[in-house]
């Protein structure tokens, strides 16, 4: 048997959860069982492109234009010259440009994957995908959350999704006891999308500051959001206390210095940095938001807030610092329950099983 030619379509290649995630996947194939092409349809960071795999490095600004048309046919042509069994798509340009592709060359297993709960959908778009979902065979999601919201929003049947949770590279994530003073709370996510909200961070922060002045708080990401969340710190008084650490290409060694990691989105998917605190013995505040609360079991593997309250995000973050009994126990339980559901072999091992029922359906 020859290896499955899998072709993985994302927008571009940059330090974040979902392409680290698709970069992960691709570099642990057995290549005994898969080929993977890579295609990229902006620009990407090529420092990020997997090892292993073809990468088509495309430049496709605008899907609705003739540039685009042309490139559409373009892709067709190679999914047909290379025999593409499978084709996977994130994100919402790419799954228009190589779902539609896909469908057209009659690739067999055409999957497109939710990774969050759809934030950025204007109504015309959500029209066109729901077109490009129809032509699926199958959809991946990371969390329960996500599956139930797009199950209903695009009236897909659940039959035909599944949740595959998060690689996680465990090894690389040893527990630390976080026994020292809580004078580091940090967060980790790129400043790129006000839905990560960390300009809530900085208010929470400022709060805190009042009565705990000696905390130092770390933002472990960049963007070009970071000038005015800069700007906020200084007018309510704590960019002194603040770190702004940029890219951090170990995040995990970083993580051990803080004592309290936070994630305070208005909407997210699965946060791979709310695993890597789990994984790492920080004691974890999530807003209770998507899926968020599948990780956070309230006062037992971390606690939940809600959603744009800096008062209730202060609060949260006060309660840890003042009872460390209590915050190194929520972080033995989230490092438990951490162990139990994630790791790369095991999210390895479903994608497999998830690619051979698709194929074994096409083929009956």
């Amino acid at each position: 048997m020859q290896p499955v030619k899998v072709l993985y379509c994302i927008d571009n290649l940059l330090r974040g959860g979902t392409e680290l995630q698709l970069i992960g996947l691709i570099e642990r194939l057995d290549p005994k069982e898969y080929t993977p092409y890579l295609l990229t349809i902006r620009p990407s960071d090529p420092a990020l492109t997997p090892s292993n795999c073809q990468h088509l490095a495309w430049q496709v600004p605008k899907l609705f234009s003739l540039s685009g048309l042309v490139a559409l046919f373009k892709l067709l042509k190679f999914l047909r010259k290379e025999r593409i069994s499978i084709v996977q798509t994130f994100f919402q340009d790419s799954t228009l440009f190589a779902g539609t592709a896909a469908y057209l060359a009659r690739t067999p297993v055409r999957i497109a994957c939710f990774r969050d709960l759809g934030f950025w959908h204007s109504k015309k778009q959500a029209i066109i995908l729901k077109k490009i979902y129809q032509g699926m065979t199958g959809f991946i999601c990371n969390a329960d959350i996500v599956l139930k919201h797009f199950s209903k929003q695009f009236s897909i049947e659940p039959e035909k999704m599944q949740v595959l949770r998060n690689g996680i590279e465990v090894d690389a994530l040893p527990y630390v006891d976080h026994n020292h003073s809580h004078s580091n709370i940090g967060i980790v996510g790129n400043m790129t999308r006000q839905v990560k909200r960390t300009d809530l961070f900085i208010k929470a922060a400022a709060i805190v500051n009042q009565h705990y002045p000696d905390i130092t708080w770390h933002i472990i990401g960049d963007g070009h959001m970071r000038a005015d969340l800069e700007q906020l710190a200084k007018k309510l008084g704590v960019l002194d206390k603040l770190h702004f650490a940029g890219r951090v290409n170990n995040v995990a060694g970083y993580l051990e210095k803080l004592d309290i990691g936070i994630i305070c989105s208005d909407s997210e998917g699965l946060s791979n940095a709310l695993l890597e605190y789990m994984f790492k013995g920080v004691a974890a505040i999530a807003t209770d938001v998507g899926g968020n609360p599948e990780l956070i079991e309230h006062e037992r593997t971390g606690l939940l807030v809600p959603p744009d309250d800096a008062k209730a995000l202060s609060n949260a973050i006060v309660r840890l610092i003042n009872d460390s009994n209590f915050k190194n126990k929520l972080a033995i339980n989230a490092r438990q329950k951490a162990n139990q559901e994630y790791s790369w072999e095991k999210c390895i091992t479903a994608h497999h099983v998830f690619y051979q029922n698709q194929l074994d359906e096409i083929s009956t």
